[in-house]
């Protein structure tokens, strides 16, 4: 009988092979195992990830000057120096000053801040300095909240979602009272908007606008602010036929009032929810999306004596960095990255006071970002062919 395969050390694999790998083998390599997806989240990989793999890994920082009120962006990570690929003033590449109002890992969706003209929409990768203009939604209505998520990256495919105000906000039915928005969705395959059915939310429902969405199982996830805000909204979309609804947060949630916040994140992949009271803060992963079953996976105590040195208080979450690093928003224009293993923290200054942080991870690699190719692709060429053959046919019957 044969003998079996001698296999790899655990350490040898995962430090010396799987941090080479693209960023797209990653996700696939996270869907192995358990144990994979883990290690794959630790920061000590993901550091090794990003040196060897030429890959970038932080946050987009959304800021307003406060001389001439127009919007600000810059990067920002635990460790800047690594991410040489990323200028300080990252979207300057683009035709014209812009407000991000989406990123999905490598990719930005924005619109030009100029409010006196048509506003125009762009899709870009900052890393390799690529940009689209994308044609305008097909209503005028202004923008309540936006989202996007490439769903494949080889061919590149991603949607945005855009709310907007209706023309009639408010409707009743069944003696209950709605508020309505209008929905749109574009595809790279289609290069066009699509205009869905109006999402009609109960009255006493707002969306957390200044919240950021968060994306996982094919779905995005905003908070709902209600009176006790302990409910979720999602929108999958996912397939051809997008859907919505709202459902509960964790049993704890409603004792809401004793928290001091609560934040909707991204944990290894899927949707959690961070929980904080004083020092404590607990996190909740959903467990099983189908059946919306959440558990309570760890509990971090914060490091009060860190806080104050660098703040003087313990801060509010902004972001999840990975499984052990968290992203906190200070005072006086400052970011701070907490460690949770050594309860060490990395304090980042900037030059405004940052409104809107997301997540960025990205590869150096260009893409196609108009997506898959269509006629239209080629309307110039096949004008001038249709033009050469007019004139020739011309010349033939008018004998010159």
């Amino acid at each position: 009988m044969a003998s079996p395969l001698p296999s790899l050390p655990s350490e040898i694999f995962f430090d010396h092979i799987l941090t080479r790998t693209s960023l797209e083998s990653l996700g696939r390599c996270r869907l192995v195992s358990k144990d994979w997806n883990h290690i794959t989240y630790d920061s000590r990989f993901w550091k090794s990830f990003c040196k060897r793999s030429d890959s970038v890994s932080g946050f987009l920082i959304q800021s307003q000057s406060q001389i001439d009120g127009k919007h600000i962006q810059t990067f920002v990570s635990v460790d800047n120096k690594a991410n040489k690929n990323l200028s300080h003033a990252i979207l300057d590449f683009l035709p014209v000053p812009v407000k991000i109002e989406a990123v999905s890992q490598g990719l930005v969706f924005c619109v030009n801040q100029n409010v006196s003209v048509v506003r125009d929409y762009y899709v870009c990768k900052p890393t390799t300095l690529q940009w689209e203009k994308l044609p305008n939604p097909k209503t005028r209505f202004l923008t309540s909240m936006s989202a996007m998520a490439v769903l494949s990256s080889k061919p590149l495919r991603y949607k945005i979602i855009r709310f907007s105000s209706h023309k009639y906000p408010f409707s009743k039915f069944k003696s209950r009272q709605y508020y309505n928005m209008t929905c749109e969705v574009f595809d790279s395959n289609t290069w066009a908007w699509k205009r869905l059915k109006n999402v009609s939310l109960p009255y006493c429902v707002l969306l957390g606008i200044d919240q950021p969405y968060v994306t996982s199982c094919g779905a995005f996830y905003w908070l709902v602010r209600l009176a006790r805000s302990n409910q979720v909204f999602a929108f999958y979309y996912e397939d051809d036929k997008e859907s919505w609804e709202i459902f509960d947060l964790p049993t704890p949630m409603e004792e809401s009032d004793r928290f001091d916040y609560k934040k909707l994140v991204e944990y290894q992949g899927r949707l959690a929810l961070i929980i904080c009271e004083g020092e404590v803060m607990d996190l909740w992963v959903m467990e099983n999306h189908e059946k919306k079953l959440w558990r309570k996976r760890k509990t971090w105590t914060l490091s009060n004596k860190v806080f104050k040195q660098v703040e003087g208080y313990i801060p509010p979450l902004a972001a999840l960095y990975n499984s052990d690093i968290a992203l906190t928003k200070g005072r006086d224009e400052k970011l701070i990255f907490y460690n949770f293993e050594d309860s060490s923290a990395n304090v980042v200054s900037l030059g405004n006071q940052p409104h809107q942080v997301s997540k960025l991870q990205s590869d150096s690699e260009r893409v196609n970002l108009r997506g898959r190719w269509r006629w239209q692709d080629f309307s110039f060429i096949l004008f001038l062919f249709a033009f050469g053959l007019f004139c020739s046919l011309s010349c033939y019957f008018l004998g010159f």
